[in-house]
């Protein structure tokens, strides 16, 4: 089996290194926490929407109404929450990226 000279094994590893700095760059928490915080607020949005519309439509109204400083505070929490779900799912994929990379350079 042909070894690999060292001249491309030092090219591969700057390869790599490369485009593992450019996912970190990618994959940042401010990033990841501004997606979970839109995600949310989208999601309270068409929430909100619906339960707009389902004032309108005759029917039974089968649970009590929510004030409007509850679906305030249910959002803010849901913002936060999901904001924090994101950091920590991308900092366990920042992690197990590291030791990916520590294992394949070492």
């Amino acid at each position: 089996m042909p070894a690999t000279s060292p001249m491309y094994d030092q090219l591969r590893h700057g390869t790599l290194r490369n485009r593992a700095l450019a996912w970190f760059a990618d994959h940042s928490y401010r990033r990841a926490a501004a997606g979970g915080a839109l995600f949310a607020l989208e999601i309270n949005v068409v929430i909100f929407l619906v339960g707009e519309l389902d004032r309108l439509l005759p029917g039974p109204d089968l649970e009590p109404a929510l004030s409007l400083s509850n679906r305030l505070l249910v959002g803010v929490f849901s913002v936060i929450l999901l904001a924090l779900l994101r950091c920590l799912a991308t900092a366990s994929a920042r992690g197990l990226l590291r030791l990916y990379l520590r294992a394949r350079t070492t």
